[in-house]
Parts: structure tokens; sequence; C-alpha cells
């Protein structure tokens, strides 16, 4: 009984963290009220209070789960036997490919880590955007493939074009076959490699 009612709970919660991030792309984080999400993940409003305290810990929360599914899918291929410079271009390329496969959560990304929360994730005492992308390119830096600079001007040019790329696919302004994907990562190695 017990698994079972581990599995109704996880699945209750991955309905609400799912409407969630499609309501916040179309509504932005004031604009989606708790009623709304509890009606589009078809549970009662009272049962995402059982969950989460507030909008404020259910949008923390849901960074967190982001993260946590991203993780696998962005470094996928990431085989420490492979050279450094083909990690990073299949790193890349796999977190183009996951935000065109789920724009959403690009648009949570974008809006979360443009509000308040991003504080409650990363106070002040801590550099902002520790993730796992962030210290696969410090080791680029350590390990001297790529240029010694901060690593939020490295961490800028890297995330800066995966958004840019896969919103330009999103919108139908650019589609992007394997190929584009290749020349693209390559025109960001050249620019920051050592």
């Amino acid at each position: 009984m017990n698994v079972q009612l581990n599995t109704a709970t996880t699945a209750k919660k991955q309905a609400i963290y799912e409407s969630t991030l499609r309501l916040i792309r179309e509504f932005g984080f004031h604009g989606t009220p708790m009623s709304q999400i509890a009606q589009e993940a078809g549970v009662a409003t009272g049962t995402i209070y059982h969950y989460f305290d507030s909008k404020d810990e259910l949008i923390v929360d849901l960074y967190h789960y982001v993260r946590e599914r991203m993780q696998q899918e962005i470094f996928e291929g990431n085989d420490h036997k492979r050279s450094y410079p083909e990690r990073f271009a299949a790193v890349w390329m796999n977190l183009v490919k996951y935000y065109i496969q789920h724009p959403q959560v690009l648009s949570f990304l974008e809006q979360f880590f443009s509000s308040p929360y991003v504080k409650d994730v990363y106070p002040e005492d801590r550099v902002c955007f520790q993730d796992e992308v962030s210290v696969f390119l410090k080791q680029g830096i350590q390990e001297g493939y790529i240029k010694p600079l901060d690593i939020n001007i490295i961490s800028a040019a890297y995330i800066g074009t995966v958004s840019a790329t896969a919103k330009r696919n999103i919108h139908g302004r650019f589609a992007l076959k394997e190929e584009d994907f290749k020349k693209m990562v390559a025109i960001i190695w050249d620019g920051i490699k050592n």
C-alpha cells in the first residue's frame, strides 16, 4: 500500500509540475494562480497546498525538478573517453535539442533567472549558476581547453547561444538540422577554446 501511495503522490506532483510549466509559459509567474494550476493538473487546490505551502515554494521546487530532469538528457553522450571538445559539442547540442523539445522549460528557466526566486536557490554568499553546465565548463578551463576567463563570461557565451538557437527553432524562424547544430557549436568552440 505504501508503494501505491508513493506512486500516486509522485504522479500528482508530476502533474502539478507539468501543468505549472505549461501555464507559466503562457501566462507568466504572476498570471498563473494556484487554482488554475490545480484545474490544469486535475487535482483539488487543497492537494497542491498539501505538497507546497505557497506558490513561491512550488516555483522553487519546480526549478529543482526541471534541473534534475534536464541533467540526464543534457549529459547523455558525455563519455569521459571522448575528447573534451567532443563532449563540449555534445552537451551544447543536447541542451539545444532539449529546449526545442521542451519549450516550456526554456520559458520557465528564463523567467526564473530573471526573478527574485533565483535568490532562494542561489543566496548572495553562493555564486549564481553553480550548475552542472558551469561545472563542466570550469573543468574545460582548468584542463586548459577553454580560455581562462571568468566562468560567467564563458557560461553566457555557451548558454546564451543555446537559448537563442532553440528560440529561433521553436518560433519557426530557423529549422535546424544536425549539420546546423555542428556548425553553430563549432563557432562557439572556436571563440572560447584556449
